[in-house]
């Protein structure tokens, strides 16, 4: 998935808001000791004026603006704790318990023949779609998996396209560095998808957005899903509706890839 923007959810961007946070507190503790300066001296045009009230009337105030400055560090400090809230990278949180970050599940990727009413087509059947595809699909095209489903009376009515870990470094690259939010903000950035939400993942871990897109043949739905070791979508052609597209995802992920038990 291409990085289209900076990612808001990351350690990096958390970590530069609670510095900005810290060097505004900075700043307005020394305006606040610079314009007080003339106050605190409490000099001879600042009654009283012996110089034991003086010295007095000084400590006092400078303890005054102390206190001041004492708040406005606390309030500076609680701002900048509070701005760090990274979510956590999709290499972490979308992960299975069973294994470690770094690990891949035992498991088998690869399509299912038929899934409701969608035939798993052949490669003949598909030539000049695929080829078309290619030419205008996304980055690292060769690294995704793709298959098609529909029949000859109907043509191709749905596309089931697989990223995985395993044979994509970068990928995994991606899924160490970026959030879920970041991705999907990324994926429905280039796909140009409109009307999004995002809907039950289903039994595996991660999560699972759709939205509708313009095709050639007019309005499609389109879903993405994404865990650790995997980032996939289906398009579908056949339905607009975005609850039955989620649902139809859901099916095609559970059936394309099959954990060992």
């Amino acid at each position: 998935m291409i990085a289209l923007s900076v990612d808001s959810t990351s350690s990096s961007y958390a970590a530069g808001q609670s510095l900005a946070a810290l060097l505004v507190t900075g700043a307005v503790m020394a305006l606040i000791w610079r314009v007080t300066r003339s106050w605190r001296q409490a000099g001879t045009a600042h009654p009283p004026t012996s110089q034991v009230a003086t010295a007095a009337a000084r400590a006092k105030r400078r303890r005054i603006v102390l206190g001041v400055l004492a708040l406005v560090a606390a309030a500076g400090c609680f701002k900048a704790v509070s701005v760090h809230n990274p979510e956590p990278r999709v290499a972490e949180a979308g992960a299975d318990d069973s294994v470690g970050e770094s690990a891949v599940p035992k498991r088998t990727v690869a399509p299912p023949n038929r899934l409701r009413h969608h035939r798993l087509m052949t490669r003949e059947e598909t030539a000049g779609v695929d080829a078309a595809l290619a030419q205008r699909g996304p980055r690292r095209q060769s690294d995704a998996k793709r298959w098609y489903y529909g029949s000859e009376a109907t043509g191709v009515s749905a596309l089931l396209s697989v990223h995985t870990v395993e044979d994509d470094p970068e990928l995994a690259a991606e899924k160490r560095r970026d959030s879920f939010a970041q991705e999907f903000r990324n994926f429905f950035a280039g796909a140009r998808a409109r009307d999004t939400a995002f809907f039950d993942a289903g039994p595996l871990r991660g999560r699972l957005g759709c939205g509708h897109l313009d095709t050639p043949a007019g309005e499609a739905a389109v879903c993405a899903w994404s865990d650790a070791y995997t980032s996939g979508h289906v398009l579908l052609t056949d339905t607009r509706d975005l609850d039955e597209a989620a649902q139809i995802t859901r099916e095609f992920r559970a059936a394309t890839d099959r954990r060992a038990e």
